[in-house]
């Protein structure tokens, strides 16, 4: 008797081992078995859990530990403009294209008391599957979800791009999932790494104007006024649409009130290669800049479109509550759902690209005008997506 109940154990382990390593393995997701704790943070990750997103032109990665958009690449030109990975190891897995979510920056003390981390927990979490990469009526899409355990907060995030192509759009839907309302922030971090990030890379986009965020913590940080692309600091005229200096850090701006659409780009002609993105202002009123150079090489750029543009903890930005007259935060009530979304796109360009002077959307194609050359526009079709 006692022989055959120890079988009957063994075969029953033997088949739930055999349940979970078949849930694991799927034709859209990779996984390692080996499960890693960071630091400080109250969740288990799983490293190198990666979603693949495929069609005839172009590549987008989606790391589920933590949710970044860790590659894009055209499939005839391999350069990932969003290789840059986070090497402190005292900071969470940032990489590539990453959330900062429910905030962007530090926690306030207490909350760091309570294990909240830098640009909120997201980043830390495994995201969820709901529907793996598949093609339907001329698409590709997938849906991942994640939900912040101390935010209280659920993102679900839809992504589509036609089977021909090589444009994404993103949408996401934030949900309240405690029994109050509460301020919150979300910031795209786009982040761009080597080799597609060097001293020729051109930086491009449709702001009016903006300021050096100070990182004092205090909550008058909009003076001077910067513009872009020129600007005076110390006494030396300095190009933001370039990177040759570290300066600024961290620089923030707003799009002019009229403007629909708020518009970013980097692009390499050396790498023939621009990335860029285009959403409403009225889901993304901001954009934030960061630069990290060591020895005189760029290291990192970040383009960083979101709620807010003051890199401070809850407590500064609430009291601030606006600069320019935008808002520093969102506020989602109790049960209440917002949805925001973007496009993402790549572009071959001519090694004598002079850089983005407009970019432009329509029902059907995603247009990238040139500076100084009108006749060189970039169409980019939408075709049976509809952001």
């Amino acid at each position: 008797m006692l022989f055959m109940k120890r079988k009957m154990m063994t075969i029953l382990f033997l088949f739930l081992l055999l349940l979970f390593s078949g849930q694991i393995k799927n034709s859209g997701i990779s996984s390692d078995s080996q499960a890693k704790k960071y630091a400080g943070v109250q969740n288990t990750t799983f490293a190198n859990t990666v979603m693949k997103i495929e069609n005839n032109q172009t590549v987008l990665e989606i790391n589920l530990n933590g949710g970044s958009i860790s590659d894009f690449h055209l499939k005839d030109l391999p350069v990932n403009p969003l290789s840059w990975r986070n090497k402190d190891t005292t900071m969470p897995p940032f990489m590539g294209h990453f959330l900062c979510f429910d905030r962007w920056g530090p926690p306030s003390e207490g909350e760091k008391l309570n294990g909240f981390q830098h640009h909120g927990e997201v980043n830390t979490i495994t995201w969820k599957v709901l529907s793996e990469p598949r093609i339907n009526d001329g698409k590709i899409s997938c849906s991942m979800t994640c939900t912040l355990p101390m935010g209280g907060l659920e993102l679900t995030r839809r992504i589509e791009m036609p089977v021909d192509g090589t444009v994404a759009f993103v949408r996401e839907e934030i949900k309240n999932l405690n029994k109050y309302g509460r301020m919150f922030n979300i910031v795209q971090h786009v982040t761009l790494g080597p080799p597609f990030l060097d001293k020729t890379t051109l930086f491009d986009n449709n702001t009016e104007k903006g300021f050096e965020n100070k990182g004092d913590g205090s909550p008058d940080q909009e003076e001077p006024v910067l513009r872009w692309p020129r600007t005076v600091h110390n006494g030396k005229k300095v190009s933001l649409r370039h990177f040759h200096d570290p300066w600024p850090l961290v620089s923030s701006f707003v799009y002019s009130p009229g403007d629909k659409y708020g518009w970013t780009s980097a692009s390499n002609p050396g790498k023939n290669l621009l990335l860029g993105y285009i959403w409403k202002t009225e889901d993304y009123p901001w954009i934030n800049f960061w630069r990290s150079m060591e020895n005189d090489i760029p290291l990192a750029f970040g383009m960083e479109f979101g709620t807010t543009g003051l890199h401070e903890p809850f407590p500064v930005v609430a009291k601030k509550g606006k600069i320019f007259n935008r808002n520093l935060y969102d506020f989602i009530d109790a049960g209440e759902v917002i949805l925001k979304s973007y496009t993402v796109f790549l572009a071959r360009i001519p090694d004598d690209y002079q850089g983005t002077d407009k970019i432009e959307i329509t029902d059907s194609s995603v247009i990238v005008r040139e500076k100084k050359r009108p006749s060189r526009d970039i169409v980019l079709t939408l075709k049976n997506i509809n952001p």
